[in-house]
């Protein structure tokens, strides 16, 4: 019965962990202020990835809303993985979308670090 109850318990806690990585998706607003490329290995982004960092205002005016990353192959972060041609073209839209001051909404996996989905909007 010991046993039993230790095995349960280990079960209980891999689920208990599993449901705190899988929270729901948010949608983030605002405007693209820079984008960067680095084609670096990195354990949580990936090897290879896109940073788009997100202000409320556009031209990198207004509060700092976050970093959001379409991540590389083998990224342990929760998302899609790009491929490095998807990720390349990725990153040209949001480089055009900074310097035009265009407003983006991001729909990212809940922890708020995997770009899911992209929309760019005419101001």
């Amino acid at each position: 019965m010991k046993r039993a109850s230790i095995v349960v318990a280990a079960v209980m806690m891999s689920v208990g962990f599993a449901s705190t990585a899988l929270a729901a998706p948010i949608t983030v607003n605002g405007y693209v202020c820079a984008a960067t490329y680095t084609r670096q290995p990195n354990v949580t982004y990936g090897q290879g990835y896109v940073v788009v960092q997100v202000n409320t205002g556009a031209n990198c005016t207004g509060s700092f809303v976050g970093n959001y990353y379409y991540l590389g192959s083998g990224a342990s972060a929760g998302g899609y993985e790009y491929s490095e041609a998807e990720r390349l073209g990725l990153f040209e839209r949001a480089t055009q979308a900074a310097t035009q001051g265009t407003s983006v909404s991001l729909y990212v996996e809940g922890a708020g670090i995997g770009i899911l989905n992209t929309t760019y909007r005419g101001n």
